[in-house]
């Protein structure tokens, strides 16, 4: 028996044969000619930035013989720190982010209103969201937002001017979408709210961007949800490739993939509605167009822009948008109130105020949620969604008024997340590190200062509240999040108490590069409420059922 297991031969000390030997010898010279070219990269790379770029200071360095992809690497896992560093340095001048694909100038924000309105084809806001979207590889058809801006048109023409005739909409399928989403809390429940607000969203803004037709068919509410999803993987995995590795990689990836499968689900699913629609409107004189963005975009389309593929790739990318920056917004609110569940009792005040006054939701309604409103607005300044905003890629070499020259092709933004932790830009002054949820509004409502009463809202943009931008090509769709939100989270507040499991205090916000999300495998206790007398009242005049 020993003579049998010694002289047994396994496949780790068999003699490997000639043809094995070869392909062993291939493998290693691959792997080590992908390692040269990838070294080979990063070299020419950084020659190329020092010798063509501006020249600033670089922030996120330990060691000066630190290679530039480790720095990227800590950039991606502690951008927030790293930017407010860079800011308290040279808040004044302008320094430099080593993301891991490309480098991001940061300059003053006293250059704003300088810039603001600068035309794209000088500064393309555009051209640095595909660069952080790195497109190739998530758009699909980079041609559709690069040579088109059919959205953004329709947002700023049709959507925005109609916000107030979409309320009644908005509350029905917000109706809906409780009762659908919402489990069964009698009694103190554990839930992931940042999941109950993305499918309420979800429900909510496909009723307004596709209608009726397809905004409770559950195939496109999972298909719009899982796109942004998708999107965001491929998205943050492509950044850390080399340029040279991305086509060979990027297939590889399950979410890359995804995308693609979403995008012909979206075909399938809106291309027959657009035809019918079409079709309809030249047979029949009298037919009545729907009243949401699909017909907004199929009427308002050039010849080059009405394709239906173009049109169903393009529902998908509103809906990217729209879901995760309301729902985040959503979800940090809850967080911070669950964090200083004071503030409670009144907001739920003004709620009942404010609809009693109005009768139920009308137009005017959600402009006087002055509380609420900064309430939001005070817990976005606290948990951006980026730490860096007013992105701009120069599209032809740029002299500032005080001289500083930015060359062609330099990617540059501003640390809008810095900014407002910086007390001399804190409107009212106070501690920028404490939250105060009714800054803005104790500034509106100063009696002192009547020209306050319209401004600090949570939609609107200045020189030192960049989130959503600033000027000409800030964020179209701003002011509908701000309505659409409000409405969920009155309801939300009404109907139901929020506190943190006990133990638990506000969830650390996660982050990845630039960008900043709220925890959303964080557990919420919510509770069906027992209403009050006036609660009670509002909730049978705008028909809320918790």
């Amino acid at each position: 028996m020993d003579d049998i297991y010694t002289n047994k031969t396994t496949n780790f000390d068999r003699p490997l044969s000639f043809l094995e030997s070869v392909a062993q010898g291939r493998q290693v010279i691959l792997l080590l000619g992908t390692g040269l070219l990838v070294v080979a990269f990063y070299i020419v790379d950084a020659i190329r930035h020092a010798i063509f770029s501006v020249k600033a200071p670089v922030i996120g360095y330990k060691h000066f013989w630190e290679p530039g992809w480790v720095v990227g690497l800590r950039f991606a896992k502690g951008s927030g720190p790293m930017v407010r560093e860079g800011y308290a340095k040279f808040k004044n001048s302008m320094f430099k982010i080593r993301r891991n694909d490309t480098d991001i100038l940061v300059i003053s924000h006293k250059y704003v209103n300088e810039l603001r309105d600068t035309p794209e084809n000088e500064l393309s806001p555009m051209e640095a969201h595909l660069r952080n979207m790195v497109a190739p590889y998530t758009v699909g058809n980079i041609k559709l937002l690069r040579n088109s801006d059919l959205h953004r048109r329709t947002i700023q023409q049709k959507l925005t001017p109609s916000l107030g005739t979409l309320i009644p909409p908005i509350k029905d399928e917000l109706d809906y979408a409780l009762q659908v989403v919402i489990p069964d809390c009698d009694d103190w429940t554990p839930v992931h709210i940042n999941e109950i607000i993305v499918n309420i969203v979800a429900r909510v803004s496909a009723r307004i961007f596709v209608g009726p037709d397809l905004c409770r068919n559950e195939e496109w509410l999972s298909t719009s949800i899982q796109f942004t999803k998708n999107v965001g993987r491929t998205r943050n995995m492509v950044r850390i490739l080399p340029t040279l590795l991305r086509p060979v990689l990027a297939p590889t990836m399950k979410s890359y993939w995804g995308i693609y499968s979403n995008l012909t689900t979206a075909k399938r699913m809106i291309v027959p509605i657009i035809k019918e629609r079409r079709a309809n409107a030249i047979k029949d004189p009298n037919y009545k167009k729907p009243n949401d963005f699909l017909q907004w975009m199929i009427d308002d389309a050039r010849p080059d822009e009405g394709h239906h593929d173009d049109l169903a790739h393009r529902q998908l990318m509103i809906g990217l948008a729209a879901i995760q920056t309301t729902s985040m917004q959503g979800s940090h609110f809850i967080y911070d109130l669950c964090a200083y569940p004071q503030y409670a009792a009144a907001l739920r005040d003004e709620i009942v105020s404010v609809l009693r006054e109005d009768g139920g939701w009308r137009k005017t309604t959600l402009n006087k949620l002055r509380k609420m409103d900064s309430f939001i607005k005070e817990s976005q300044r606290l948990n951006p969604p980026l730490f860096l905003s007013f992105q701009r890629v120069a599209k032809k070499p740029l002299t500032l008024s005080d001289g500083t020259y930015i060359p062609a092709g330099t990617h540059f933004a501003m640390a809008s997340d810095a900014i407002l932790h910086d007390k001399a830009n804190l409107p009212g002054g106070g501690d920028p590190e404490a939250f105060d949820p009714f800054r803005y509004s104790k500034l509106r409502e100063d009696p002192s200062k009547p020209e306050n009463a319209n401004r600090y809202q949570f939609a609107m943009s200045d020189n030192t509240h960049l989130h959503f931008g600033h000027g000409k090509f800030a964020c179209p769709g701003r002011f509908f999040a701000s309505n659409e939100v409000k409405m969920i989270l009155c309801h939300l507040l009404i109907g139901y108490d929020f506190k943190f499991p006990a133990g638990q205090s506000r969830p650390k916000n996660l982050s990845y590069e630039e960008a900043q999300y709220p925890d959303p495998t964080a557990w919420v206790l919510m509770k069906k409420r027992a209403l009050t007398s006036a609660e009670a009242e509002i909730a049978a005049l705008v028909n809320l059922k918790a």
